[in-house]
């Protein structure tokens, strides 16, 4: 089973009350243009319309940050996540954080150079870096697979995809590093990062036509795993709708605004929302307020009594999910 943990730290409560934490998962959506990707059956076209199959689809994840809301960062080091287009089930359990909302993650698409040249035997049987089947270790020197992309594309324009092709990508120089943006909230102590996995993203620009199979890290490898950090390739899947929050955020309101000792945030949400609840987040992304079961049509005092100056971000959550948000600013 391919789940492994690592530990982090969140400190949460009302006004500061005492920590507790948030578990840490990373789930795949495996995809092609926007729709569910099987390996073996599913037919889907590129960029120049050729229609293509995958049969193999598997990628390494590294050095993944978490970027709290303000743009604070947390870095996982020493974790590693093999995604697996053949095993869309799996979840990645990567521990407890001290987050409890994010708005995005920075990830390497590959094995860090300290990593990539290990023994394989080193690790036990099911870590993401130890022997895998099929392999995704190319040897001590050229290290591993970063991604084996696999399958047939339709060069005689039949309809039917009959061209085989191989992308194993390789070589410490292919380390790429991309940015998502997206907003995630812990719900019943759990954090979820759903990533959109979007396959055809790696094609773009690529014709398929000649010599298909490059293993190494020729122009052509190196081309596919620049459309994995640049083209869209990974996104966080919207669990809530964007617009929705957009238009609730605007009946938010708080006065003053900058804010010294105390502050009165008001809300005048839809009234078939009854209750909500309010979390209060400094620049690094922990939580320094939480309110439950607050009005949705009303106000709310907070004290701000040996509160740091500075930006605060604030949600309101129902079930869970942000409906919406804002910040005002401490002095």
């Amino acid at each position: 089973m391919k789940q492994f943990t690592l530990l982090l730290f969140f400190f949460s409560g009302a006004l500061m009350l005492g920590a507790q934490t948030n578990e840490v998962q990373f789930k795949f959506n495996h995809k092609v243009n926007g729709d569910e990707l099987k390996v073996n059956e599913t037919l889907f076209t590129i960029w120049n319309g050729k229609t293509m199959q995958i049969d193999r689809a598997e990628f390494y994840l590294a050095e993944i940050s978490l970027i709290g809301v303000g743009g604070g960062k947390t870095t996982l080091n020493d974790q590693y996540i093999l995604a697996d287009a053949s095993e869309p089930e799996v979840v990645w359990n990567i521990g407890n954080v001290n987050l409890d909302e994010i708005e995005g993650v920075e990830v390497h698409i590959g094995v860090d150079q300290a990593k990539n040249h290990l023994d394989p035997s080193t690790y036990q049987l099911g870590h993401p870096l130890g022997f895998q089947d099929p392999s995704m270790h190319w040897g001590w020197s050229a290290g591993y697979r970063f991604m084996a992309i696999e399958g047939y594309v339709d060069n005689n324009n039949d309809g039917v995809p009959e061209s085989l092709f191989q992308y194993h990508n390789l070589g410490d120089n292919l380390y790429f590093t991309t940015a998502i943006d997206g907003d995630v909230t812990a719900d019943n102590g759990v954090l979820t990062v759903n990533l959109d996995v979007d396959y055809a993203k790696l094609f773009e620009g690529m014709t398929m036509i000649g010599n298909l199979i490059h293993h190494g890290s020729n122009s052509q490898n190196q081309k596919m795993l620049t459309n994995a950090s640049t083209e869209d390739f990974l996104t966080i899947s919207a669990l809530s709708a964007q617009d929705d929050v957009a238009r609730n955020s605007l009946s938010l309101t708080g006065t003053p605004n900058p804010a010294r000792g105390q502050i009165s945030l008001a809300q005048d949400l839809d009234p078939a929302i009854q209750a909500v609840d309010l979390k209060v987040m400094n620049v690094m992304g922990q939580m320094v307020a939480f309110r439950q079961n607050v009005p949705a049509q009303g106000q709310i005092q907070l004290d701000l009594q040996g509160w740091q100056a500075g930006t605060y971000f604030y949600g309101l959550f129902q079930h869970g999910r942000l409906i919406a948000r804002s910040s005002f600013v401490v002095q």
